[in-house]
């Protein structure tokens, strides 16, 4: 794809598409023109494959809701460990059923550490990763190992099957999504973009459609931080990571340590700040998908310059 044939507009019409597995499908999005180069979109957690709504529209992008999110089945009951690694043997299912052989990634937080991990995994896959406010993947304080995996273990243990709270409507529950978390807050508009995607309806109202499981914990286990060096270090694309200047991740040394092994290999990398919250990619959709567009046309200029 020469340079100037990646314009910044954004999607209108998209094509609902799933991937087996053995739990039940994992669900997607997709556009763009089908001989375009291939880009793989993962999501932040809890959120889903709307969240890459406002990015551009002319490259083939497949978005996923992973598993337990959007409208992808949840994992068997009594089977639902939602770990990053079981994230990147979710991606290559997918990547495997559409047969690409080299594609780029981009992520969103949590969707970001399983690009990364998925890079540095099959290095020879992937073209370009694209890491949208990259916290790094799960790194537990490694000298806290066990009270990480008794707080991991007493939260399962205490959880009860119930049924989700049922809205009236989906902007009820878009109100609900919008209320702060952890810090991170989202716009109206986008709370309820990504609501659309992320509830069901029932006999009583809306519910949001994500496993419940998903709340007991986002990073259970402890990663021995050498292990993750390891896999990090075999990354060898081309690195873009975007931070929003107003996001809550951006003063955690530990992340910046993590991004430097992410980038210690790679073909080249850049670092760029776009204006916004956690989710700057909805909340300043043109300058992201502005710094995309340099980005790829660098990539395209560098690897144009060494045939």
């Amino acid at each position: 794809m020469a340079a100037e044939e990646l314009s910044v507009s954004f999607k209108n019409s998209y094509k609902e598409i799933s991937f087996q597995a053995p739990w039940g499908v994992i669900a997607a999005k997709a556009w763009g023109p089908e001989d375009g180069k291939p880009f793989l979109g993962l999501h932040g957690w809890l959120d889903n494959a709307n969240t890459f709504d406002k990015l551009p529209e002319n490259i083939r992008f497949v978005a996923i809701d992973f598993p337990g999110h959007g409208q992808s089945s949840h994992r068997w009951p009594g089977n639902m460990p939602y770990l990053h690694f079981e994230y990147v043997a979710d991606t290559k299912k997918v990547v495997s059923q559409l047969g690409w052989k080299k594609f780029s990634i981009i992520g969103h937080s949590m969707g970001a550490s399983v690009a990364s991990l998925y890079a540095g995994s099959f290095p020879n896959e992937v073209e370009n990763i694209i890491l949208i406010d990259y916290g790094g993947p799960p790194l537990q304080n490694q000298y806290k190992p066990a009270r990480v995996l008794a707080r991991y273990a007493t939260r399962m243990s205490e959880m009860k099957p119930r049924t989700p709270r049922a809205y009236e409507s989906v902007e009820a529950a878009a109100a609900r999504r919008e209320e702060p978390y952890a810090g991170i807050t989202l716009r109206k508009e986008d709370a309820l973009l990504l609501t659309e995607r992320g509830t069901r309806v029932i006999k009583e109202g809306v519910i949001f459609s994500h496993d419940q499981g998903l709340k007991a914990a986002i990073y259970p286990f402890v990663v021995p931080q050498s292990s993750l060096k390891l896999i990090l270090s075999k990354i060898q694309c081309a690195v873009l990571v975007l931070e929003g200047t107003d996001s809550v991740r951006f003063s955690n040394e530990d992340r910046l340590a993590r991004l430097s092994v992410t980038c210690q290999h790679a073909k080249f990398h850049v670092w760029k700040s776009v204006q916004g919250g956690h989710h700057f990619h909805l909340d300043n959709p043109e300058q992201t998908a502005q710094e995309i567009k340099q980005f790829l046309a660098l990539c395209h200029d560098l690897c144009s310059s060494k045939l």
